[in-house]
């Protein structure tokens, strides 16, 4: 018996094509509709955090997931932003070019860290929330308060509710004791402190009779250690402990030393000026070892040790140095005598050296002739222990005489012609004008310092014209301002003036009137002098 085939109808075959297509058209739909919605799809969040616990933030905090990551950026710089402060902020980020918009939250959930006290007060006492707080700390500003404040009228513990609140207003609490009482609980202090009522009692002026100056005063001079006193008030018994400590070093004062390379220093006590400790036992160490054969400077340690282990070092400074100087003199100011005066050359002098102290000395005075005016030199000698010398001129001068005088006129005399003008031009060109009278000496003054006033001139004029045999008179105008001289030539006076002064012309040889057109008003008292007529 043969099979039956059967044969597919066309109708079949078509829905079948179109289903796999359908389903082909549905995939590629769902599939473009998946991407178009990934590719809009939000991919930032907001966030919300925690002032004080981030100082910054990046791009990848505010992603959605991490696989955003590729092609996203931070549009809106956060460096502007205080991390310490709570507020909210507008950050604008991108992915793949398309913006979004989030918010960044800062916020304050953290309640202030306080350290709180409990504290001592008199009766008298007003609560005051800082007074029981040690220390707090909160990013944002803090408020602090007493919470149910207790009546205080007796001597006695207090429960004390202090509150510290932030601004965003997160809290802090405790209980705190307030003692009210007459005198502290305890007292530290240094030793060699003096007790006071005031370091201990809250109202000296109301409870100065509770305490025993006695005490006070033993406590004052006592070692270190606990010592108790006890006071009484309203029929209430309070024991006090005064603690004295001893937590201060010595007080150590040094100097610098300088030696030289052949001494030595006699150790530490060398250096020190001063030690104390209020402990009465202080041992001092000299912490370096000096090196002798080192030239220059060097630091000395020098530590000092009380008898409860307070320490204390300070530096000192110690020069080794050569001796290479010599001695130094003293005393040898310039001498200034007459001719033919003798002289103590010892007289006032000495050396000194800066290691040996007084040393002798020499004097060589054969470049002093005494009998002759002028200036000289005595050369002063003095050698150290370690042949260091020292060499010092002094300056003495010998006073000329008149006979000095006339000896240098008539040797400048000799040199020049006997015309009046020329010595009048000799002394005019020679002796510059200056302010000086000559002190004392115009002649001397005038022909060995080559300068003077006009009546330095005048007089050295003066003096070579009677050197050259002239009869002549010093002249001057009546309030003294101005000198001249009168010259007798071919017996009659004639007025002739040596100043070199620029207001002073080449006045020669003039008679009264002559000399009176030069004056410039000034004249002088005719009953005095000779007319120049």
């Amino acid at each position: 018996m043969s099979k039956k085939v059967s044969k597919s109808k066309p109708k079949d075959t078509i829905k079948v094509i179109a289903s796999v297509i359908l389903a082909a058209v549905i995939v590629e739909v769902c599939y473009a509709g998946y991407i178009l919605f990934e590719k809009y799809k939000p991919k930032f969040k907001s966030i919300e955090v925690e002032i004080g616990t981030v100082t910054s933030l990046t791009m990848q905090d505010f992603l959605k997931d991490k696989k955003y990551e590729e092609n996203s950026e931070l549009i809106t710089s956060l460096e502007g932003i205080d991390f310490s402060k709570v507020g909210e902020h507008k950050i604008k980020l991108s992915n793949e070019g398309r913006e979004e918009e989030v918010t960044l939250k800062l916020v304050d959930t953290t309640a202030p860290t306080v350290e709180f006290q409990n504290i001592t007060k008199y009766i008298d006492y007003i609560p005051n929330a800082d007074d029981f707080i040690i220390k707090k700390e909160d990013l944002s500003e803090m408020e602090t308060s007493v919470v149910d404040v207790p009546e205080i009228n007796k001597f006695q513990d207090y429960d004390i509710k202090v509150v510290v609140k932030d601004s965003s207003g997160n809290e802090t609490s405790n209980i705190c004791k307030l003692s009210i009482c007459w005198i502290k609980d305890e007292f530290t202090m240094e030793k060699g402190h003096i007790l006071t009522k005031e370091d201990l009692l809250y109202s000296v002026e109301q409870d100065s009779d509770l305490l025993d100056d006695k005490r006070l005063e033993e406590i004052s001079n006592a070692d270190i250690g606990d010592y108790e006193i006890v006071t009484t008030k309203d029929g209430i018994e309070k024991k006090t402990i005064i603690k004295v400590t001893d937590l201060t070093p010595p007080t150590l004062e040094l100097r610098d030393i300088t030696i030289y390379d052949d001494e030595k220093v006699s150790g530490k006590e060398s250096f020190i000026l001063n030690c104390y400790d209020a402990s009465g036992e202080v041992t001092t160490t000299m912490k370096t070892n000096i090196n002798y054969a080192r030239l220059g400077a060097q630091e000395i340690i020098i530590e000092a040790v009380d008898k409860y282990g307070n320490r204390v070092e300070k530096t000192a400074t110690l020069t080794i140095r050569k001796d290479t100087v010599g001695p130094v003199f003293y005393g040898l100011t310039a001498i200034s005598v007459a001719k033919g005066a003798s002289i103590d050359y010892e007289r006032g002098v000495s050396a000194r050296d800066a290691k040996d102290g007084a040393c002798g000395f020499n004097v060589d005075s054969s470049g002093v002739n005494t009998s002759v005016a002028g200036t000289y030199y005595a050369v002063y000698t003095s050698k150290d222990t370690k042949g260091n010398t020292t060499t010092a001129k002094r300056k003495i001068s010998v006073n000329h005489d008149q006979a000095d005088v006339d000896a240098l006129v008539r040797n400048i005399a000799a040199g020049i012609g006997g015309g009046v003008e020329e010595i009048r031009d000799y002394c005019r060109n020679k002796i510059r004008y200056g302010s000086s009278y000559g002190d004392g000496d115009p002649i001397w003054y005038g022909f060995n310092n080559w300068t003077g006033n006009c009546y330095v001139h005048a007089m050295c004029f003066q003096a070579l014209l009677r050197a050259k045999g002239y009869e002549t008179q010093l002249i001057w105008v009546t309030n003294k301002t101005h000198y001249w001289n009168l010259v007798k030539i071919n017996g009659v006076w004639r007025h002739m003036d040596s100043t070199p002064d620029r207001n002073h012309r080449k006045i020669s040889i003039m008679t009264d009137d002559q000399r009176l057109s030069t004056l410039s008003g000034r004249d002088w008292d005719h009953s005095l002098w000779p007319a120049a007529n």
